[in-house]
Formats: C-alpha cells, structure tokens, sequence
C-alpha cells in the first residue's frame, strides 16, 4: 500500500520520530543519544562489554601519523566554540538549502569484543523540501537488521527491523510549520527540515555540547574537524536524572565531524558537506576509585575516550533533484500500526499543544 495521502486534520502522536533523545532509562536501554548511532538500535549491545581495543581514530592519528599530518594552516591552535558553532549552522544549512546529492553510507561499531558493519545509501533533494531517504543494513550474529528513514516534505517515517520486529514511526513535518507561531529567526530552519537525517543529528551535537573546530588532511582530503564534548556538568544531570550508576557503555560523550573543505577532486562539489563521524565513550571504570565511588564522573576520562562508532559517507555526487515519489514512503507492514510521534516534536520546539487540539487526534 503506498502511503501518498495527507490530511491536515486529525493527527496522531507519541514521543519522538526515530532518533532516541536521551535513553537512559531501563526501558530503553537498547538505544542511545545521538540520531543514527546504531551501535544499540541495530546490535542490540546498549550496554555492552568494551570495544575492540584496535579500534582507531583516523581523525585523532593525524597529529601523530607522519602519512596524514596535516600542511599548516593559517591558526595551529583549535578555534573557539563560537567559531565551530558558526561552521556546524554552516554546514546544517547547507544540507538543508544546498543542491540534492547522493552518498553511499558505512558505518562500523565495536562493542562485546567484535565489529559490526553496516551499509546504506543517503539521497535527498536539497532545496528546502525537506526530501530525504537513508537506508542502512547491518548483519550480526542475530540476523540482519533494517533503518529506514524517508520523508517528502509532509510525512517523515522511520521503520526499523531488528530481528525480524518491525517497527514504523512518524512525524507530520509540515504540519509543525502551520503551528509554529511568529516568523523563524534568521539563523533557525522552518521546523519541518530539522526533522530526521543528518539535521537532526547535527543540530542536537549543537545543543548539547562544547565545541572546538582546527583543520587537519584526512586521507588525503582537506577537511574541518569540529570536536563536541559533553559537559561533566551534563553528564552528572544525566546521571542523576536517570538513577543510573554507572555511564552506559554506547552513551557518547565525545563527538568529532570531519568536514570537506573542498569537496570532490574530479567535480568540486562537496564542500562543507560531513564526510565522517566519530562517536566516543567513556573507558570502562576499572580502577579501584572507580569501584569506590560508582557514581563519580572522572574528569580526565574525555582524553581518554574509545570510539564506539564510526560513520562514514563516501562516494558523494550531486544529482538531479528525484522526483516526489521516490521520497515517499512505501508500507509494507500493512499488520504494523504506526506511531506518529508530532507531539513529541511540537514540545521540543516550543508549540503549544494544548492550543492544537487536533494535533492529538487519531486517524
């Protein structure tokens, strides 16, 4: 059945489309902060046993590896977090506003002593139409598991397959710009793009970290390396608000995004586009203090954080925009109801909803 319909009135929702905020809870325990980590989604491993220690940061090595050392550049020293937030709005609008492009998609995960590996594909219109898909497989020792993410402007869905469960969720983006009071601020998206992707994923970065960017060469390739670090303050609030006693192992609390700097060597196109993220967690507490005292937040453990996850985007081209339909999304799982998640996005981005009524109805 194809799922081209759209009713403005009558619009169901639930928490969140997708993208996990902040699971920290028991109930939850199979997911973890940031969109399209799917260490926990996919592995079923949210709070497993400790990486493989072989696992390397290419972004990290290039201070140390003669091969990827960067020439230069004009300020050694990594720049502010104002500086980095300016690039992260650069890049977020850019994705939004820019030209649509395609990108084949890795991502690598290390937890219970092993690697997993996924591939996908990433498309999208650009423009400000809000039109993206992203799919991504991954196979374990359980089977495969399925992301899907795919919206048109209108409707963004998410449908996931982990062992064989099937789960669909919704958002209707284009209602949250009808809600939304009063012109957008100039350095602010219409609510409908910041929804899924790698918007979303990039603006919540933003939200909930301290930034620093410098420069660096990555495999050969000029790039901005913004480096996000949770608080010790924010991390402690985590920790307190969620009962738990000890950080979850696929919780990151380190971010780093590499970011083109001059695109493609055959087309130019790419610049400003990112290219790579890393995702970090604390190291396992296996000192003595750290049994002492569970509840403790070592401060110096950021410098030592493991990388948990990695992704990759890669063979990335412009395109001519695809047509509405390829953006639209396709059920299958006629048996699965879905959850449409709308209120749960008017919340986070200051909607009344008690002042939209038909904004919790069912259809």
């Amino acid at each position: 059945m194809k799922i081209d319909r759209y009713k403005q009135n009558n619009l169901s929702s639930e928490s969140q489309f997708g993208f996990t905020p902040m699971c920290f809870t028991g109930q939850r325990q199979h997911r973890v902060l940031i969109p399209l980590v799917l260490a926990a989604f996919f592995a079923n491993l949210a709070f497993a046993d400790t990486p493989s220690p072989t696992a390397q940061s290419q972004i990290a090595a290039r201070e140390t590896d003669p091969n990827t050392s960067e020439k230069k550049f004009e300020n050694e020293q990594p720049r502010t977090h104002a500086a980095a937030k300016k690039l992260l709005r650069r890049v977020i609008f850019g994705l939004a506003s820019g030209p649509a492009f395609e990108s084949k998609v890795r991502e690598r995960v290390w937890s219970t002593g092993r690697e997993v590996v996924g591939v996908g594909t990433y498309e999208q219109s650009g423009n400000q139409t809000g039109q993206f898909h992203l799919q991504m497989t991954m196979h374990d020792g359980d089977g495969k598991h399925t992301l899907q993410q795919i919206s048109d402007g209108r409707l963004a869905w998410t449908r996931t397959e982990i062992a064989d469960q099937v789960s669909l969720k919704r958002v209707d983006v284009s209602r949250l710009d009808e809600w939304s009071s009063g012109t957008m601020p100039a350095d602010q998206l219409p609510l409908r793009l910041r929804v899924g992707g790698w918007i979303e994923m990039l603006e919540s970065i933003d939200r909930e970290h301290f930034l620093h960017v410098d420069s660096a060469t990555m495999q050969g390739q000029s790039v901005w390396v913004i480096t996000a670090v949770m608080s010790k303050e924010q991390r402690e609030r985590l920790m307190q608000s969620s009962n738990r006693s000890q950080w979850p192992a696929l919780y990151p609390v380190k971010v780093r995004i590499a970011i083109s700097k001059t695109g493609s060597d055959e087309t130019g196109f790419g610049k400003f586009l990112p290219v790579r993220f890393e995702f970090w967690s604390l190291p396992e507490a296996n000192t003595a203090d750290a049994k002492s005292e569970p509840n403790a937040v070592n401060t110096n453990a950021i410098s030592k954080a493991r990388l948990i996850t990695l992704i990759e985007l890669y063979a990335i081209r412009q395109i001519t925009a695809p047509p509405i339909a390829r953006f639209r999304f396709e059920n299958r799982d006629a048996e699965v109801n879905f959850i449409n998640e709308t209120t749960r996005y008017m919340k986070q981005f200051g909607i009344d909803v008690a002042s939209k009524p038909d904004a919790n109805a069912m259809w």
